[in-house]
């Protein structure tokens, strides 16, 4: 077929025309908010009006999956922080529009700031992505933000033209957005009312999260392009965030049974470990997650120079948010999965005062344990595929950037045996040493200072359940009255709390008089002294019926 310059057109002409419906479909569908029905699912703030199919259907126009229905009568809540937020943000803000000249639209807390020509000035944040907002206890609530994320926010303002005397508006713009963490310069942008900055910073911790616009309008004498005064407003909106990063203490030990203990501590609030390449056997803290909306967006004020009105917003921004689960810290698979052995951290009071009353959750409702520390056992280990997860969603470190404490975990050389007898006593001899070098071993029953310590006692040690301790050189001897069995057990200690640590250990030991020679010439002599008396009236028993039997024949 003959390639034509007027086809040639027609097709390029075609191609630009398609082009073009698609990118304004695309604009069109990016400015929609979601889904009210979407917006039930999440949003643990909006009241659980629990519908039935037929009212959902009537509600939202398509029958409810299991998990729209279950979310009208519940909160729905995860055990991981999820994506869906930070999703749902993205989508919505599209949505958010500034107003016109004479228009700021802003929501109610915003900051507004008025001079010159420049009136109801904000920048206000909308979202900050991914973070989590953590009920850390009745009075504390703080946000996690992920070192690398996204923040959106609203600029508007009005321009007033009344206060300019013989001056009229040329031009009026958002020269520049900046985005401050802490000392940190971090992102940058111009021109835009509804900035979208992605900042990477290297901020640890406590710090201000800050994002200031700078506001311009250029006036001109009345008749004159060329006398121009250009003012400049810098409005701020600042929120106090937790930088989370990952610097936890790290200590293994193996078992003599080929099993591995891992302990790891972490200053802030974190979620868990993760033990497998595929992440199915893993071991989480006290932390559960649900989905709620920012509910300072739920309407948007409309301020002008002859007065405001206010309209509900298309769609308010998603946050994550943390809150200590009454089922508390699990390990899993639960069967053959790895065995959480000690949780530790700071008694808190219960954070049920702080939630939205239309959340209903299984927070804690007593005191309960921020867990800032978490030890397991498993019969898997691999360095390599142990992972670290944070309470943001996406901070995590391979257990193999961390430079971790290995401890010995030993077998205790433990006996007892008796060395004294007599007829009634026995003298037993306790000795507990390292099995490897020797060393005797100086059980002690005060508890360590802290959960992870080198120099902790290394156990307790009892005789039939009587507490015991030794000399200097890892021996006692004790003496017993009671014929029987004695047991000697070596409790340990945590090998978290002292180093070497041990395994723990017990010998038995049974003694009886009857045992010795001594004990059966005893037994003998006890039986001659008390056989002689019944000897003695039994004979004297015969010979008086002997004698009663004589006087009485005839």
């Amino acid at each position: 077929m003959q390639y034509t310059p007027r086809l040639g057109g027609r097709i390029a002409v075609g191609l630009v025309v398609l082009v073009t419906l698609l990118a304004v479909e695309a604009a069109a569908l990016s400015a929609t908010p979601p889904p009210a029905n979407e917006s039930r699912t999440l949003d643990a703030r909006d009241p659980d009006a629990c519908l039935s199919p037929a009212e959902y259907n009537a509600t939202y126009d398509h029958p409810p999956t299991p998990t729209q229905e279950l979310a009208t009568c519940t909160d729905l809540t995860y055990d991981a922080p999820p994506a869906h937020a930070a999703n749902w943000t993205a989508e919505a803000f599209p949505a958010l529009s500034p107003g016109e000249a004479n228009t700021s639209v802003h929501p109610p807390h915003a900051e507004l700031t008025s001079d010159g020509a420049v009136a109801d000035a904000h920048v206000t944040l909308f979202g900050v992505h991914p973070a989590t907002e953590v009920h850390v206890d009745d009075l504390t609530t703080r946000q996690y933000i992920a070192p690398n994320g996204t923040v959106r926010a609203l600029v508007d303002y009005r321009v007033r033209d009344a206060v300019m005397q013989n001056r009229s508006v040329l031009s009026h713009e958002v020269k520049a957005v900046r985005l401050r963490i802490g000392d940190e310069d971090v992102a940058t942008t111009s021109g835009s009312q509804t900035p979208v900055l992605s900042y990477a910073t290297t901020e640890p911790g406590a710090q201000s999260l800050t994002i200031t616009a700078e506001i311009a309008v250029t006036t001109a004498t009345n008749g004159s392009r060329t006398d121009t005064t250009t003012q400049t407003v810098t409005v701020s909106d600042t929120r106090s965030v937790w930088v989370q990063t990952l610097a936890p203490d790290a200590y293994t030990a193996a078992y003599p049974d080929n099993t591995t203990g891992v302990a790891v501590y972490q200053a802030q609030p974190w979620h868990g470990l993760t033990l497998s390449a595929d992440e199915t056997r893993r071991v989480r803290g006290g932390w559960r997650y649900y989905t709620a909306r920012d509910t300072r967006w739920d309407t948007l004020q409309h301020s002008r120079a002859t007065g405001g009105a206010e309209h509900a917003t298309p769609a308010p921004p998603m946050d994550v948010v943390a809150f200590p689960a009454r089922i508390g810290p699990r390990a899993l698979p639960v069967r053959d999965g790895p065995a959480l052995t000690a949780v530790w951290g700071v008694s808190t009071p219960s954070p049920t005062p702080q939630l939205h009353p239309n959340v209903s959750v299984g927070v804690v409702t007593g005191e309960y344990t921020r867990s800032y520390g978490l030890a397991v056992r498993t019969d898997r280990f691999d360095p390599e595929s142990v992972r670290l997860h944070g309470i943001v969603r996406g901070v995590s470190a391979p257990l193999a950037s961390v430079t971790r404490s290995e401890r010995p975990i030993r077998r205790p050389n433990l006996t007892v045996r008796v060395t004294e007898t007599t007829a009634s006593t026995a003298t037993l001899r306790i000795s507990l040493r390292d099995a490897a070098t020797g060393t005797p071993i100086q059980p002690n029953r005060s508890a360590p200072v802290t959960p992870i310590v080198d120099g902790g006692p290394p156990g307790t040690l009892s005789l039939n359940g009587e507490p015991i301790s030794l000399g200097a050189n890892g021996t006692t001897t004790r003496t017993v009255r009671e014929p029987g069995l004695y047991t000697v057990r070596f409790e340990p200690a945590s090998w978290r709390t002292t180093t070497p640590a041990y395994v723990g250990a017990s010998d038995t030991v049974r003694w009886h008089p009857l045992g010795t020679m001594a004990g059966w010439l005893q037994l003998v002599t006890t039986l001659l002294w008390g056989a002689f008396p019944i000897a003695v009236a039994w004979v004297a028993g015969r010979r008086l019926s002997h004698l009663l039997s004589g006087t009485s024949r005839p």
